[in-house]
């Protein structure tokens, strides 16, 4: 019960929080406008009720009033560039200099509906505007609202933003032809960028099969990927169903059930002097089970009580002779406890797959090793430099060196 009454509180918090940031969305309105030269303050928010009196001052004479509803929109979408840094707004761009640009208004779609509301017969609402003839449907009407939802797989967000650039700059041309006065209004419900109002310091990890924070019964593992490769072919295990873990006086073996009907079991050994082994992995296919063992010479294990982390790839590989299974593992730190587990234990020091002299190091040894070599060589070379110490005296005899000197 003390449960639910610290949760209830929190999520309503969430419910509002979420309220409040989808009520502050940009507008940007042009046409025929009577008065072009309201400023907006952009630290601040712009209420509801100086909204409403803005719009009704750049409405007094009664033009044909076309609203572009974006389901979601941010003042940092009108900085988006495309591929050839382009801006994804060119026509609202060319009416910047007559137009009124507002980056912060509160509830500015309910405003709009609320202005045309009193006389709905008057209103045209269109859903799929990109798809409908609209001129023929505006003749009649004070108010087109156009919602602009329309979004296509694998478009990007600036391609859909000057896709809807260009619809709007065809639709106002289309309402002047047959209007003489025509104020467009571009806004959305909701904003495109949200921004928590608790900072957070955590660090997220992308693209991970197995979170870092996850703890299986008897068994800790993080891995950024895992992947099943074949001959030809690779699959990627990034959704894990299911898990279960069975222990042994010296032994422990834990399954990670995946999509597909696809399974790896991970196979732990104590071998009785303080040391544990990664031993091998079991591959369960629908067709197949195939038992996979370390590829390279150095095996996985590390001290009890100590994890195994390797930052490269460890992999598992099948000794089948007629095709090759392997199961690699990305960026792998694994710890077993050979016991069932409650709570969540914390990791312990690990012991990394590469050892202190990496690479890295025994280039950068070798360099400064180049380096010394060549500075000593130039000291005693500069050491070895004679002088002379003899000198002719101009008033005395002539000074003769004999060739044995």
């Amino acid at each position: 019960m003390a449960f639910c009454r610290l949760v209830f509180p929190l999520l309503v918090l969430s419910v509002v929080s979420c309220y409040g940031y989808e009520s502050k969305v940009p507008v940007y309105i042009w046409g025929d406008l009577p008065y072009t030269s309201q400023k907006s303050n952009p630290l601040e928010t712009l209420p509801s009720s100086e909204f409403l009196d803005i719009v009704q001052k750049e409405l007094a004479d009664r033009p044909l009033t076309v609203v572009f509803v974006e389901n979601s929109l941010s003042v940092e979408d009108f900085s988006l560039k495309n591929g050839d840094g382009k801006t994804s707004y060119p026509y609202l761009q060319a009416n910047i200099g007559k137009s009124i640009y507002l980056p912060s208004v509160r509830e500015a779609v309910s405003v709009l509906e609320d202005i045309a509301g009193p006389n709905p017969s008057r209103i045209t609402k269109i859903e799929d505007g990109l798809t409908e003839e609209l001129p023929g449907k505006a003749l009649e009407t004070d108010f087109i609202f156009i919602t602009l939802e329309d979004a296509k797989d694998g478009e990007s967000r600036a391609e859909l933003l000057k896709r809807h650039d260009d619809f709007m700059k065809v639709t106002v041309a289309q309402m002047k032809e047959h209007h003489d006065k025509v104020v467009a209004i571009y806004s959305s419900k909701y904003p495109s960028w949200i921004i928590p109002t608790t900072e957070s310091h955590s660090r997220k990890r992308r693209a991970v099969a197995i979170s870092e924070n996850n703890t299986l019964d008897g068994l800790r593992l993080y891995s950024k990927a895992i992947s099943v490769k074949t001959d030809n072919e690779s699959l990627p295990l990034t959704s894990m169903v299911s898990s279960s873990s069975q222990f042994a006086e010296m032994s422990m073996n834990t399954t990670l059930g995946f999509e597909n009907d696809t399974s790896i079991t991970l196979n732990f050994v104590k071998n009785g002097y303080g040391y544990w082994y990664f031993s091998n992995v079991v591959l369960s296919l629908p067709q197949l089970t195939e038992t996979l063992r370390p590829t390279g010479e150095e095996p996985v294990y590390a001290l009890e009580g100590f994890a195994y982390r390797c930052a490269q790839y460890v992999s598992f590989t099948s000794v089948n002779e007629s095709k090759t299974y392997t199961v690699t593992f990305e960026d792998l730190k694994v710890q077993p406890y050979f016991s069932v587990t409650n709570g969540t234990p914390a990791w312990g020091d690990s012991f990394n797959c590469v050892g202190f002299f990496t690479a890295p190091i025994w280039a950068g040894l070798f360099v400064v090793f180049i380096l010394l070599s060549i500075t000593f060589y130039g000291i005693m070379m500069m050491l070895d430099i004679r002088t002379m110490d003899r000198f002719d005296d101009p008033k005395g005899k002539t000074i003769t060196i004999n060739a044995g000197e």
